[in-house]
């Protein structure tokens, strides 16, 4: 008896470890999970828990569509639901889930790049790994992939992977564990978190540098696999049945993106056709933008998707009328502000929002105000966003010397009277580089 209870003690502490991360891996996922994962879950919680406030727009879609759509500049009731690599599988569940918790928004707006019109490329990675979805859902969206034979779906043991993760196995989460360590990455993730909500829910390419223009691309086909055909009108069908405005977007490319006349001829038939059976929706294709505005040859940086926003405004105002900034936009509008690295682009962040940039150079102190306050016509000039630029006393400048770079830009908070951006620059024709 004696050794029985000594072997059971002994198999008891042997497998302590294992159930200690077993726990830990139930308890503590941002404790070492990475990536997108944050984000991920703050989407999940979002949109299952009830709020007083109303979101009146909604975006969904994959990474492009969250790096484009920048809710500050667009409105406050507007909130940004894509998540990057996902498909019109997960958003048809995703809107499932934020109508069984919110009132239905007025409007949807939904973009996606072509490649996840053709595989799910982050089933396993990230909607398994991060049970983003229920039980009921996740079968769901098995037995329609089997329907449909959809082998970036169906791996070859797919039921046990779907237990697997269900069970929240070991096996499935070793690779985190051992890169994040024990609780080395809650704190990094809380604060992606902070800024999701702050940014109402855009996180791709938020502190993202610019794109060098990378190589020639054609594309030469457009087409959608049956499982997100499937689900793309499953998609618009619910946000019709719920009396929501659908507007389907192809976003912007860079200038070394192209596509042939026999691409624009299928996306124009299929829209078409999509058109014809769901009468009142809108579909736009955004022309290129200059590389400026990209990170990649996929995804709008901050400047990028603070013009491609812009762009929204004007050609919908009826779904995002003019009103002041409130708090949180504000604070939004300052974070993006602070990742700001060529001068000129400062211009268009104050434009319309009650900022000023001040200019320093060996001329003298400038200013622009983003109300449009000309002052004197003859002290300045008009620049080409409507802006006025006005020649300040040198006692204005109440800011630091530059220790290197020609001009130096400082951008006033007026909505919280502070500094929120002091930089220094090369002058390079008409850009202003960041003097590093």
């Amino acid at each position: 008896m004696k050794n029985v209870i000594k072997l059971l003690a002994k198999g008891a502490l042997v497998m302590l470890p294992m159930l200690v991360i077993y726990i830990y891996i139930w308890v503590s996922p941002m404790a070492f999970m990475d990536e997108e994962i944050p984000h991920y879950l703050w989407n999940k919680e979002k949109t299952n828990t009830p709020e007083d406030r109303y979101y009146d727009t909604i975006i969904l879609g994959d990474s492009i569509a969250n790096a484009a759509y920048m809710p500050e500049i667009l409105s406050e009731t507007t909130i940004n639901l894509s998540l990057g690599g996902m498909t019109p599988v997960e958003n048809y569940y995703i809107l499932q889930d934020w109508l069984s918790s919110h009132s239905a928004p007025k409007v949807c707006y939904i973009s996606f790049q072509d490649a996840h019109f053709l595989v799910d490329d982050c089933f396993w990675s990230r909607t398994m790994y991060t049970h983003r979805f229920r039980r009921e859902q996740i079968r769901e969206i098995i037995r329609t992939a089997e329907v449909y034979r959809e082998h970036s779906i169906l791996t070859e043991h797919y039921w046990m992977d779907v237990l697997s993760y269900e069970l929240r196995l070991p096996n499935k989460y070793m690779a985190s564990l051992l890169n994040g360590g024990f609780n080395q990455r809650y704190e990094t993730n809380k604060e992606e978190q902070r800024l999701d909500e702050l940014h109402g829910g855009r996180y791709i390419a938020r502190d993202a540098k610019g794109f060098d223009g990378g190589h020639k691309v054609v594309l030469d086909e457009f087409y959608v696999n049956p499982l997100f055909e499937d689900y793309y009108r499953r998609l618009i069908g619910l946000c019709v049945d719920q009396g929501i405005q659908v507007r389907l977007v192809k976003l912007p490319h860079p200038e070394n993106v192209s596509f042939t006349e026999e691409y624009r001829t299928q996306f124009y038939e299929y829209y078409e056709i999509l058109k014809q059976d769901y009468p009142g929706i809108t579909v736009d294709w955004i022309p290129t933008y200059q590389k400026e505005c990209f990170v990649d040859e996929n995804h709008l940086s901050n400047y990028g998707a603070l013009c491609f926003s812009s762009e929204i405004r004007k050609l919908y105002p009826e779904d995002f009328p003019d009103a002041p900034l409130n708090e949180q936009q504000v604070a939004a509008v300052n974070d993006s502000i602070s990742y700001v690295r060529r001068g000129e682009e400062l211009f268009d962040w104050i434009a319309g929002r009650d900022y000023t940039l001040f200019l320093r150079d060996d001329e003298g102190v400038s200013s622009v105000s983003g109300l449009g306050d000309s002052g004197v016509q003859e002290e300045g000039y008009v620049l080409e966003n409507g802006l006025f630029l006005k020649r300040e006393p040198n006692e204005a400048w109440k800011w630091g010397e530059p220790e290197m770079g020609e001009v130096t830009m400082v951008v006033v908070d007026h909505y919280n009277d502070q500094v929120v951006y002091q930089q220094s620059f090369w002058r390079e024709k008409d850009m202003y580089l960041i003097a590093e």
